[in-house]
């Protein structure tokens, strides 16, 4: 063989190695964008987690349309009420004991609701490392998010109330670190009774806090948009309004969010699901506090700055 014949089957065979280990490779992925084995499958398994209208989402703030909202007023918050946290096996819940609590329960309006929306529970999102939060702002992630959620009172009940455009109203409250503890998340960190829910999965608060103490504190500047619950059935007809002012808590605090385990005894930690496409969804920014403007409905058109209705 000549030496242009070895050197030819030689760039053959390396152009060969070459190619053969390219369309082998995995792509790389961030870290923040690998979900729990639980959140892969959803649209197969659940019909509403396919819809349109799904939540989280990365919102683009350059594109967020100005909005004129009253602010937000939370009756009962500064109250303190017996509590209980939940372990459900795919994250912590804190929820008021309701027995004889009557109409005292918290519940909010203003910001654009058009209706009063009564607390139902809380709950939150973690992950590994800084990359926690379920919604992003710019395609920022945070370490993790709390929700608070509500149901729209003239449907009676929280399950009444999730087959309607209306239904639902969810607060998405960003958490950053800090270097010292958030004295609030001190009475949230009994987790150690219910760290595996196959044993025990709830557990009565030794020290209940105000919702209120879980508030940024700026509540008057937010993004709203249309969306859906990010777990279970996915449920669509839910009033986002994502705060861009975080709360913090530190990297202890976060920690214990991790020793937390599912159903099976795995560890809990990462809970987020991917963010989802925002089709022909609008996204609003209410950066002041304004006169009153009506809540926005689903839409299936796209509108431009100009073109959207305010009022």
């Amino acid at each position: 063989m000549t030496m242009e014949a070895t050197l030819l089957c030689k760039f053959l065979l390396l152009d060969l190695l070459v190619n053969f280990s390219i369309g082998n490779a995995k792509p790389y992925i961030e870290p923040q964008s690998i979900p729990s084995i639980r959140f892969l499958n959803w649209k197969e398994h659940e019909s509403h987690c396919g819809g349109q209208h799904q939540s989280p989402i990365n919102i683009e703030s350059d594109t967020a349309i100005i909005a004129n909202y009253p602010e937000f007023i939370f009756h009962k918050y500064d109250l303190i009420f017996p509590g209980r946290l939940e372990n459900n096996g795919h994250t912590v819940e804190l929820k008021i004991e309701e027995q004889g609590m009557g109409e005292e329960l918290p519940f909010i309006t203003g910001g654009g609701l058009t209706d009063r929306y009564n607390f139902v529970q809380l709950h939150f999102h973690w992950g590994q490392h800084l990359f926690g939060s379920e919604h992003r702002i710019d395609g920022e992630q945070y370490p993790a998010e709390l929700h608070i959620v509500h149901y729209n009172s003239k449907y009676g009940s929280f399950n009444g109330a999730l087959s309607h455009d209306d239904g639902l109203a969810v607060l998405g409250i960003l958490i950053e670190l800090q270097p010292r503890d958030n004295i609030a998340f001190r009475h949230l960190e009994q987790f150690d009774n219910i760290i595996d829910p196959s044993i025990a999965n709830s557990d009565a608060l030794r020290y209940s806090v105000p919702l209120s103490d879980l508030l940024p504190d700026q509540t008057d500047s937010f993004f709203r948009y249309n969306g859906s619950l990010t777990s279970g059935k996915c449920n669509e007809g839910v009033i986002w309004s994502i705060f861009d002012t975080p709360i913090a808590i530190s990297e202890r605090q976060l920690a214990k969010f991790r020793l937390l385990r599912d159903e099976n005894g795995n560890e809990l930690i990462e809970n987020v699901r991917l963010t989802q496409l925002l089709h022909n969804r609008v996204v609003m920014y209410c950066p002041y506090s304004s006169p009153s403007s009506p809540l926005l409905p689903f839409s299936d058109t796209e509108f431009s700055p100009m073109e959207f209705p305010l009022n």
